[in-house]
């Protein structure tokens, strides 16, 4: 099905060559002269997702996918960013936005069709939860691809866990889960089996959790568990039993069967101040930064 998608880049090159891999597929691709029409365009025309440069003048890439997610109409449109160096695609995982990938120069034209095609099985997910049928509460707290939790409602929950933790002085744990090397996965499988791995992964870690813990989709390739009442062996046990039963699980699509790991950051609290918990994310992401520094695949506490 043809898609309507919203390019831009200060590299005239990358342009043209994302203009003709799209158009090959019959979509439709809407050029912006810089950061500032991107926004417009995003909000005017209602694109399938946005091909987004990095440096762009008017408004720089991250500053536009900020902007997009910070309007009701744009909140959960696909942006694929366009680095044109490592650096660059750097800094867009670092700024950690939520549903946004990374294609880094140069780039392979069936992987912008792939991440194309991708984005359209994104929107019609998002569809079938706006159906009139569908709760409109249910729609603004749920990742259209796992449908677990999204950021919003994770981090909401978090401020309602903290404070409930302060009051009656019961520990609070966070573990946040990231899918390693899904970068890899998506460029030798394609995008949509990265997806599949993702969906897979949201209903594996549905099964270990307890009915009190909730789980989320909070990044890209993160997902968010937050534990009420947990205390620091408690977290260590479950994340190492999530470390496990990834590892052994089958992922299995069109003949493929993939073995996958992930790198698991923990972070607790003793629920004796609210400051500390409140600190919980950032805490959770250094040590998941440290699990994936030293080598992936392990479980790292803070």
């Amino acid at each position: 099905m043809p898609g309507k998608f919203v390019v831009a880049s200060a590299n005239n090159y990358t342009v043209r060559a994302i203009d003709i891999a799209l158009k090959e597929e019959k979509h439709s691709p809407i050029v912006a002269r810089d950061g500032l029409e991107a926004v417009d365009l995003a909000l005017d025309q209602s694109p399938n997702a946005v091909f987004l440069g990095v440096e762009l003048s008017g408004l720089e890439g991250l500053d536009v996918a900020r902007s997009l997610r910070a309007l009701d109409p744009t909140e959960h449109m696909p942006i694929i960013f366009l680095a044109e160096n490592q650096e660059q695609a750097r800094r867009v995982r670092e700024a950690r936005l939520p549903l946004t990938e990374i294609l880094t120069a140069p780039y392979d034209l069936a992987d912008v069709r792939a991440r194309a095609k991708a984005a359209l099985r994104a929107q019609e997910r998002i569809r079938e939860l706006r159906q009139p049928a569908a709760d409109p509460m249910l729609f603004a707290i749920t990742d259209p691809l796992t449908r677990l939790y999204n950021r919003r409602y994770l981090l909401h929950r978090l401020a309602y866990e903290a404070t409930r933790s302060v009051r009656y002085k019961s520990p609070l744990a966070l573990m946040l889960v990231d899918v390693d090397n899904l970068a890899d996965i998506n460029h030798d499988h394609g995008i949509l089996y990265g997806d599949m791995v993702l969906v897979e992964m949201a209903q594996v870690l549905k099964k270990l959790v307890r009915v009190s813990d909730v789980v989320g989709r909070c990044d890209t390739q993160d997902f968010m568990i937050l534990m009420p009442e947990t205390d620091e062996p408690g977290a260590k046990l479950l994340a190492d039993r999530t470390l496990q039963t990834v590892s052994q699980h089958h992922f299995i699509a069109d003949k493929l069967d993939l073995h996958v790991t992930v790198s698991i950051g923990v972070a607790c609290s003793t629920g004796a101040d609210l400051t500390e918990n409140l600190a919980l994310v950032g805490r959770g992401e250094n040590a998941l930064d440290r699990a994936k520094e030293a080598g992936k695949n392990r479980v790292e506490m803070e």
